[in-house]
């Protein structure tokens, strides 16, 4: 595979890949706040009548509310990518770059979901003017901390691109090891 052909298929990929991530993500809230979704996600997504379980609505709402950070994704990863030294390279640094944002995305993700689960010990509904809440929920607990989830999935995916690309750059410019020679090796002899 040459270096352009390497870089149309991360480009490609980065979509399916952003829209796994995200139905990764939205089971993981699902677990947590079933609310989030049958008074919020399910309804902003047109699922709320659908004849699917609730947990493939869930994975729909994750890909079709993730794939479009693909694209983001692969403009700002496959130009850094492309400058390793021939296809399957560029290929290889991509995919493990991609996964470099995926870990990142998902470590700030749950972070949130701690750091929401600390945040609303004590709920004060003045503290969420800007969040949709519907009324009468049953556990806003647990619905403000898959807010928080989900608002630090996507500070993940910011923050995890300068971590990719710092990968890039080290394995592209890195020193390749020297490997020892044997003493008697024919390149250590000394002509006498």
């Amino acid at each position: 595979m040459n270096k352009p052909s390497a870089g149309l298929l991360l480009l490609l990929i980065a979509l399916p890949i952003a829209g796994a991530f995200g139905v990764v993500h939205d089971q993981i809230s699902y677990s947590v706040s079933p609310e989030y979704f049958t008074r919020f996600k399910f309804i902003q997504f047109d699922l709320l009548d659908s004849p699917q379980p609730a947990r493939v609505r869930a994975a729909i709402v994750g890909f079709l509310a993730s794939w479009w950070m693909g694209v983001p994704i692969g403009l700002l990863i496959t130009p850094l990518a492309l400058m390793h030294r021939n296809g399957s390279a560029v290929f290889r640094a991509g995919v493990a770059s991609f996964g470099i944002v995926t870990i990142c995305t998902l470590l700030f993700a749950l972070s949130g979901l701690v750091y929401g689960y600390f945040q609303t010990q004590n709920i004060n509904p003045a503290n969420y003017h800007g969040w949709f809440l519907p009324p009468n929920l049953v556990d806003p607990r647990r619905f403000l901390c898959v807010g928080y989830m989900h608002n630090a999935a996507y500070l993940g995916g910011v923050a995890g691109i300068p971590v990719a690309w710092a990968y890039l750059l080290v394995m592209r410019f890195r020193i390749p090891r020297q490997v020892a020679q044997p003493l008697d090796s024919p390149r250590l002899r000394v002509s006498a």
